[in-house]
């Protein structure tokens, strides 16, 4: 069975659709035959599918998309809108879960309830891609930025959001469309070829970030390093802590914890997962629950320098 990298686009998301076409106009890619009814178009081992609707409802689309084809999905970039109350103009990569949902509830912005598809292993190439464009002249008035793990759909294969933000004026920008084909067609330049992009030392660890606000600030300085791979980013919101009347620490934020670690090794087979904390935005008896619960599944907790000095020896 033949693995492809499936880019995703949506007709009902006008930064999506943009991208797309972007993406068509630069690339000579050869239209293959309809899934589910939508155009799909092949270069290499990548895919294109241009689908109606919107993407976080579309649960599974890595397996419908192997029933269709006989293709095994081995990574999945959706290409998409960000949508943000501030309205500011941003490029923004992230991956997908909600591992802190209770089973019994329904997440709101899709997902499998207290679940995490795998990271794209492509991540953190995509962020140093996308942080090389931050004074690009076609967009001045952006912003680039990782974000944290959220929303859905949920998927098997690993996965992550390739988005442009973050209102309607700025969507279907044509100078961030091209910025976003430029980032795709470098970061997939063996795979458009038929070939495979070389692997990274196996001894470089995947770093997993704790802690802070949506926007990740650790990992957009951590995973700016070269060689960096990044797993799932987890903000305070997705880590509830509480504790019981004997003052004992439960909460999701354990489940959470273990979702977003295994997940991200699962998107990087035989590497170890190292973690970087956001100290000061937990409370003290929160870190320690965190501290404790690291040590025991034995994951190291690494600041900057740390985690440069993994990468140099590696």
């Amino acid at each position: 069975m033949s693995r492809v990298v499936l880019l995703v686009a949506c007709e009902g998301d006008e930064a999506s659709a943009s991208m797309a076409s972007a993406l068509l106009n630069r690339v000579v890619f050869d239209e293959s035959e309809p899934v589910e009814g939508a155009p799909t178009y092949r270069k290499g081992s990548v895919r294109l599918w241009c689908r109606p609707g919107h993407h976080l409802d579309q649960d599974h689309l890595d397996q419908r998309w192997t029933a269709s084809t006989g293709e095994a999905v081995d990574d999945v970039l959706f290409l998409s809108k960000h949508a943000a109350a501030s309205g500011r103009p941003c490029l923004t990569v992230h991956p997908i879960g909600v591992p802190h949902v209770e089973p019994s509830e329904a997440p709101p912005f899709g997902g499998r309830a207290g679940a995490a598809p795998p990271p794209s292993p492509r991540l953190a190439r995509i962020w140093r891609a996308l942080l090389a464009h931050a004074q690009d002249q076609r967009i001045p008035e952006f912003e680039v930025s990782l974000e944290v793990t959220h929303h859905g759909p949920w998927l098997d294969a690993p996965a992550a959001f390739l988005e442009v933000g973050s209102s309607k004026a700025t969507w279907a920008h044509a100078g961030a469309a091209e910025v976003w084909a430029d980032v795709i067609l470098g970061l997939l330049e063996c795979e458009l070829t038929g070939q495979t992009h070389p692997d990274s030392s196996p001894h470089v660890p995947v770093l997993v970030t704790f802690g802070g606000g949506h926007y990740a600030p650790r990992a957009n300085q951590m995973a700016a390093e070269e060689d960096a791979l990044l797993g799932h980013m987890l903000a305070n919101h997705s880590m509830p802590f509480t504790r019981d009347a004997s003052e004992q620490v439960v909460g999701r934020w354990s489940h959470a914890v273990d979702v977003a670690l295994d997940a991200s090794m699962s998107a990087h087979p035989g590497r170890v997962a190292v973690v970087s904390l956001d100290r000061k935005s937990f409370r003290g008896w929160e870190r320690r629950a965190l501290y404790d619960h690291l040590q025991a599944r034995g994951v190291d907790v690494v600041d900057s320098a740390t985690h440069r000095g993994l990468l140099e020896g590696s």
